[in-house]
Parts: C-alpha cells; sequence; structure tokens
C-alpha cells in the first residue's frame, strides 16, 4: 500500500530522473493522459533506475521481471508536454528490489507509484537470488541513499 510516507512527492527526493514526452495518442477522451500512458511513462522511470542501478554490473539477459505495480493518481496530466519520471531505490530483499516512483508535471506531483522487481531464472522459470556482489552492491546503495 502506498502512502505520502512511504512515496516522495517533492521531485528532490528522487536522485533518478527520466524526462518523457507527451504524445498525441497518450490522451483519452477528456483529454487526460490515459491510464496505459502513465504505466508507460512508469516504465521509462523504471528502467531508467535499472539502468542505474545496475551500470557496470554483469546481469544475464531477462533476469529481472515485473511482480508488483501500485499506482495511485493525484493530479491530472494533459497534453502537449513533457513529464519527469523521479525514481529511487526503496527496499532490497534477497530475490527481489522495490523501486518508488512520482510522476511530475510542470512541477506538480500528478502520480506516485512503487514496483517490485524480481530476479527471475530463465531456464527454471522461478525467481532466484542475485549473485551476492550484486545483491552486495543494492544493499549499499540503499543504506548510503545514493539512488
Amino acid at each position: 500500500m502506498t502512502n505520502e510516507t512511504e512515496i516522495p512527492t517533492k521531485r528532490s527526493a528522487y536522485p533518478v530522473v527520466t524526462p518523457v514526452t507527451l504524445r498525441f495518442s497518450d490522451q483519452d477522451p477528456l483529454g487526460h493522459i490515459n491510464n496505459v500512458a502513465v504505466t508507460a511513462i512508469l516504465e521509462s522511470g523504471r528502467t531508467g533506475l535499472l539502468r542505474v542501478l545496475f551500470d557496470g554490473v554483469e546481469l544475464p539477459p531477462r533476469s529481472m521481471v515485473l511482480a508488483n505495480l501500485v499506482v495511485d493518481y493525484r493530479h491530472e496530466m494533459t497534453f502537449p508536454g513533457t513529464v519527469e519520471v523521479g525514481a529511487k531505490l526503496v527496499h532490497v530483499g534477497t530475490k527481489s528490489l522495490r523501486g518508488a516512483y512520482a510522476i511530475f508535471q510542470n512541477g506538480v506531483c500528478c502520480v506516485t507509484s512503487h514496483s517490485t522487481n524480481v530476479f527471475f531464472d530463465n531456464e527454471t522459470r522461478k525467481s532466484k537470488m542475485p549473485p551476492s556482489s550484486v545483491h552486495e552492491q543494492l544493499k549499499r546503495i540503499l543504506a548510503e541513499h545514493t539512488l
């Protein structure tokens, strides 16, 4: 469950920020950015965070899956424009990690979200523990509050 203390609503709380240009096709009939577009925008932020977290780390291809995504809509977003997706690491488990995200348009927090990504074995099709060096790196990043 999300709440104000769990998912920051200030842009400055997010060490990773990914800009996303809104498309005309992202609108619903009321002129708002639709819920499907919102999840795609969040994916841009999530993959931006994962790129930073695993920069220089050798992981097998497709070694993580998205296991959970929670989205809270706080304010409407409209076309045209660019939004910013803030992202930060908030939890490291034995086989997973959790990120917190927020989408900002014109400085306003419009969406908050969190997701859980699980390390995944493509052969067994089951979750697995990451290499110990990766797990330690993630724990260190979390402890230092750098991402």
